[in-house]
């Protein structure tokens, strides 16, 4: 958006002839604004608000070099009024020149020292390029201008970031020690006036951990003043920080009385219990305080019967369910508690008709020993009058079905394949009753209960396959997937569940058309980025870059974003959130999927050198593997699954790194003569690639089973462990690129030589790689995409090379090119190697072609032959359009190596 003039001097006039310059801007129409600037400047050559709007759209236009000229002059104008450097500043942000802003408000800041808004434009512009000593400089003139509060705070919150950023203990305790002070003075003098001042001395003193101090503030006037009736909830962090357990203890219990579904006061009060019975407590003293487990059993029956009958909270029962689990880490809770089962079922029965009933008992089933969770698992789905055949006829009987069935099947023992296949198909049956007798009332923004029938189901055939090696029975799963959705549209885990199971059979188009329907944005690009993207480029080549683009997109994106967003925080004095968002910025910056991404887009396409940014030496794990439901017992769990799969992707993402690294270094290398600095980096990239293939093949060989709430075996498996040994194909192409570009023929024989080799063993294995059966579809698939990588990194570098050795005047003339013999030596080499290529690509062409047509067969009748049809449709596909990528890709790159020859 254009920035509107604010303070005109000439009546308006001005005013009138820019209007049309902003209405078109801010409609996106860049070329008319453009005119419109230009008829303005005709009249008025020198207006400075046109000149800086025509930069603007100019800029938007692509017209880079013409918009910074203009800017440029301006610039040395040193302008002041603000409407010319609002348009500037929006220019500089959108080319991504922060201190160019702060350059130009310095310059208008001198102009008129007396600005009040222009000093505060001048500390926004600091607060973006994160300089915050000059911030605290310009905060505190601005202070001594016009004496605000914020302005002042701005000061001292420049000062903590100062603190933060520091890694010498000694000038960080010297800068907290004087915002601390800065403070004290305003408290002293009475002039706090904002609950977020208040907040920002607490973080300063926290920072310093004078938690007493922290406390005495907290019980004073005030805070009191300023921020009432929260005193004790803001006592607690630091009343355990301190361990002043006896006062903590006494403070939850009256926060409880008050309020007895407050699950944040639950846990520091069993903290407090617990540390108690420890005989933990600096204070020491007197008082009513729950030392020992039979107080606080009694405490928590007390709370339960506090709570009315006619609004049941689930506060207190959960409680009972943490004081057993707690006690059960040391002892026997059952003297005490009874049966830890016994009280999950209480729990279910008084709380099935909601939806959260099971998830809210999920952490505490696994404390129960596995002997006795099984022996009694019937007990969840009886505890209501229910089995698995019963047959609910309202919305609320449904929910309670659907919860006792859940925690049936969490605690039971794992079915053979007949008994998942048996007890899917009745859950299936209970859906499509629910669908007959019009109980599915779900609404276009929100699910129903009678949904988790095909949840159930899904889940059920999909164990049942898994164990039977067959995809039948995801075929069924999928099929009451998709006709859940259509009756239930804004199902999540619905959606979530068909992409995982087309994902296992590898139907990437399916999969990406159910990825559109969740309609994921932003952050989510990134934390469900395992669960779609990341496995795109195995099993649709063709719609992985779009996907990976998003992803890149916001990686590259969101550091102009959160700059503005850490503005509006000093604008509006949160100043708490400028230090999560500071923790944001970080934590995103090393995200090793999005690191990923730009490498795996970047490497689909080869067509130009492209060098990503280094990746950061602490990779996060930004990854939300809870977002799929799972209805596995505690036992199946894998505790060290996310930390493995992690370290796995990490060791994908550097070799693709390696890999990137090297067919830049190529590009460039070629692109230069004095280009030895250049061969020395590509030599120590090919070796710590090969040494990172070799380690790899070694340390994976073992995949992760699969499962639909975790991650899908990582793509290093299949690149590591390929017959096709792609460690010797990609070494031996650049090691033939080094030599051509060194334009050592000799060097260029024998690692031509090499790669030949590789070239014909690759050729006896591609048979391997086309699937026996529907089930190794995804495995198979994500052979051939390694291949068809291996293809066009391979191209585009012969390309290259063929560049490089080419003769000068390479049109068709009758006068023969000057070459040299090591010329004519290395262009005769690549033209071999550009033979083997392309008989090796001509026979993959055939492989492809003789690439098994797998029909999958709707199997069920009714209302749901309709869905069957549909997924079998996708499927079908999906895999067409795998194979015709991967055909018209061979095809072009066969077509594209003939043209160098």
């Amino acid at each position: 958006m254009a920035v509107r003039p604010q303070h005109m001097h000439d009546g308006g006039i001005v005013e009138r002839r820019l209007r049309p310059i902003y209405d078109w801007l801010d409609n996106g129409v860049n070329k008319k604004a453009l005119q419109e600037a230009e008829k303005v400047l005709k009249k008025s050559p020198t207006l400075q608000a046109a000149r800086a709007l025509k930069a603007l759209a100019l800029l938007r236009l692509g017209k880079k070099p013409e918009a910074q000229a203009v800017l440029d002059a301006l610039a040395q104008e040193k302008p002041s009024d603000d409407t010319t450097l609002q348009a500037m500043t929006i220019s500089y942000r959108e080319s991504q020149q922060l201190q160019q802003v702060c350059a130009l408000y310095e310059a208008a800041v001198r102009a008129e020292p007396s600005s009040e808004e222009l000093h505060s434009h001048l500390f926004m512009a600091y607060v973006r390029v994160a300089d915050h000593r000059a911030q605290q400089r310009t905060a505190m003139a601005l202070y001594k201008l016009t004496p605000k509060n914020p302005y002042y705070f701005w000061a001292v919150m420049s000062i903590v970031l100062q603190a933060k950023s520091t890694e010498d203990k000694a000038k960080k305790g010297i800068l907290l020690t004087l915002a601390q002070r800065m403070v004290d003075n305003f408290i002293a003098e009475n002039k706090m006036e904002a609950e977020q001042e208040a907040r920002l001395y607490i973080m300063i003193l926290e920072l310093q951990e004078k938690f007493e101090e922290i406390l005495k503030f907290l019980e004073g006037d005030v805070y009191s003043q300023l921020v009432p009736g929260s005193t004790a909830q803001a006592s607690i962090p630091f009343l355990k920080k301190l361990g002043y357990w006896r006062r903590l203890n006494l403070l939850c219990k009256d926060l409880l009385w008050e309020n007895q579904d407050r699950w944040d006061y639950y846990m520091p009060y069993f903290d407090s219990v617990f540390e108690l019975m420890r005989g933990a407590d600096p204070e020491g003293g007197n008082g009513s305080v729950d030392d020992t487990a039979e107080k606080c059993h009694e405490f928590i029956c007390l709370l339960v019967e506090s709570v009315s009958a006619r609004r049941t909270l689930r506060g207190p029962y959960l409680a009972r369910l943490e004081l057993w689990k707690r006690l059960s880490e040391d002892g026997d809770p059952t003297s005490l508690l009874g049966s830890g089962l016994a009280l999950c079922v209480q729990y279910l029965r008084i709380f099935a008709n909601k939806s959260c009933s099971v998830p809210d008992i999920k952490p505490y089933l696994a404390a129960i020993p596995q002997r006795e969770r099984e022996e009694h698992c019937r007990d969840f789905l009886t505890c209501l009058g229910f089995d698995e055949n019963s047959e609910p006829d309202n919305a609320a009987d449904v929910q309670r079905h659907v919860s006792c069935v859940s925690a049936w099947r969490m605690c039971a023992p794992p079915l053979d394949a007949p008994g998942c296949l048996a007890l899917a198909r009745a859950l299936r049956s209970q859906h499509a009753r629910c669908l007959r007798a019009g109980l599915l009332t779900a609404t276009p923004t929100e699910p129903c209960a009678a949904d988790a029938y095909a949840v159930l189901a899904a889940h059920h055939y999909f164990y049942a396959a898994t164990q039977l090696q067959d995809a039948a029975p995801l075929l069924e799963a999928l099929g009451v997937l998709e006709l859940a959705l259509c009756h239930s549209p804004a199902n999540l885990h619905v959606k979530l569940l068909l992409l995982a199971l087309y994902h296992v059979l590898g139907a990437g188009w399916a999969a990406d058309a159910t990825f559109a329907r969740l309609e994921a944005k932003h952050v989510q690009l990134v934390s469900l980025g395992w669960l779609h993207a990341a496995r795109l480029p195995a099993c649709a080549p063709a719609l992985a870059p779009a996907r990976l683009a998003d992803a890149h997109t916001f990686y590259l994106h969101h550091t102009k974003d959160s700059v503005e967003h850490l503005t509006y925080a000093y604008k509006y004095g949160t100043f708490e959130k400028l230090v999560e968002l500071q923790a944001w910025h970080a934590r995103l910056e090393a995200c090793a999927w999005a690191a990923l991404a730009a490498r795996e887009r970047a490497l689909l396409a080869p067509h130009v050198p492209h060098q990503a940014r280094a990746l950061d030496d602490r990779l996060t794990d930004n990854r939300d593997l809870d977002v799929i439901v799972s209805w596995e017992p505690p036992q199946a769990r894998d505790p060290g699954l996310r930390t493995r799969t992690f370290e796995q992707d990490v060791a994908y993402l550097r070799l693709k790194d390696a890999l990137l690294c090297g067919v830049s270094l190529c590009a460039e290398a070629a692109a230069v003569h004095d280009n030895q600095h250049l061969l020395e980096q590509l030599d120590t990239c090919i070796e710590a690639f090969s040494d990172a293939m070799d380690r790899c093949k070694e340390k994976y060989c073992e995949r992760e089973k699969i499962s639909l709430s975790t991650p899908l075996p990582s793509r290093i498996f299949t690149l590591v462990q390929s017959p096709l040994r792609y460690g010797a194909l990609y070494a031996g192409v650049l090691r033939a690129a080094r030599a051509a570009c060194a334009r050592e023929s000799a060097r260029c024989a024998a690692a031509a030589d090499a790669l030949r080799a590789a070239l014909r063993a690759a050729r006896a294995h591609l048979p391997h790689a086309a699937p026996a059966a529907l089930w190794g579809a995804r495995d198979a698939l994500d052979h051939l995409a390694h291949f068809l990588e291996f293809v066009g990194i391979a191209t585009y570098v012969m390309g290259v090379c063929h560049d490089l050795v080419a003769p000068a005047n390479s049109k068709k003339t009758k006068k023969k090119p000057n070459q040299s013999p090591d010329q004519l030596e290395t262009s005769r080499l690549l033209n071999e190697l550009n033979e083997d290529m392309v008989e090796l690509l001509k026979f993959a062409e055939q492989h492809v072609d003789a690439w098994p047509r797998f029909e999958c067969e709707a199997g069920a009748e009714g209302a749901e032959d309709e869905q069957q049809r549909a997924v079998a449709g996708k499927l079908r596909r999906s895999y067409d359009d795998a194979l015709r990528y991967a055909k018209e890709t061979l095809e072009a790159k066969v077509k594209y190596l003939k043209s160098l020859q």
